[in-house]
């Protein structure tokens, strides 16, 4: 009889990830720009694809919309990033702040995290950070996604300690059906029935549901 593979727990971005991912202002406006545009720039305006690139880095002009003045756009513009003066690397910061915190985080303990000079910006960026969670294109745009396996007709457990791997195993030991979910942040839910919990299935799975929610 095959030994049954261990599971592993799907890797949550740690800061060190963070560091390595964004290592300056440079990089976040790089994978905002590949994000938000895969194949190529076009116009948030007209949509027009021919567009120029404009002596400002990260910035273009379209001449189809504006053919008198022209119309220059940056990577931030239509994102709630924009007409902000806090770089794009910290509101990167307080995202990663906020998606992996388990409850749900203040104002005031964004403010002392980040030691931003003003309450009023912690406050002002977690309100935009909200209201663009609650955006299906934003959550399109920053690839957010929440996926978490469970078993069907599991019973709860209190103060068990287990771990997911040892819940994985107690629950296939009891012929229970694993079920692994991909959920969008107020969106979108993707379920399937798995064989069994192993890195490679749920890590397949979620280059799926990944697909199929059309997240970039």
């Amino acid at each position: 009889m095959a030994k049954r593979q261990k599971s592993k727990p799907i890797h949550q971005m740690t800061v060190r990830d963070f560091e390595r991912m964004f290592p300056d202002e440079e990089a976040c406006r790089v994978y905002l720009a590949e994000h938000r545009w895969p194949e190529f720039v076009t116009c948030p305006r007209c949509g027009n694809p021919e567009v120029k690139p404009h002596a400002r880095a990260f910035h273009w002009v379209c001449y189809a919309c504006a053919p008198r003045n022209n119309y220059r756009f940056s990577v931030l513009v239509g994102t709630i990033f924009k007409n902000s003066n806090v770089d794009l690397r910290q509101w990167f910061r307080v995202i990663h702040l906020i998606l992996t915190s388990k409850k749900e985080i203040s104002a005031l303990q964004v403010h002392r995290y980040m030691d931003f000079g003003s309450y009023a910006t912690a406050w002002y960026m977690r309100h935009r950070i909200r209201a663009g969670l609650a955006n299906e294109d934003f959550r399109k745009l920053m690839g957010i996604l929440v996926v978490d396996e469970t078993f069907s007709a599991a019973r709860r457990r209190t103060g068990t300690g287990r771990s997911a791997a040892g819940r994985a195993a107690a629950a296939l030991g009891s012929g229970k059906t694993p079920i692994v979910e991909a959920v969008e942040r107020k969106g979108k839910v993707v379920s399937r029935v798995i064989e069994t919990v192993t890195s490679d299935i749920l890590k397949s799975y979620v280059r799926g549901a990944v697909s199929e929610m059309s997240v970039c």
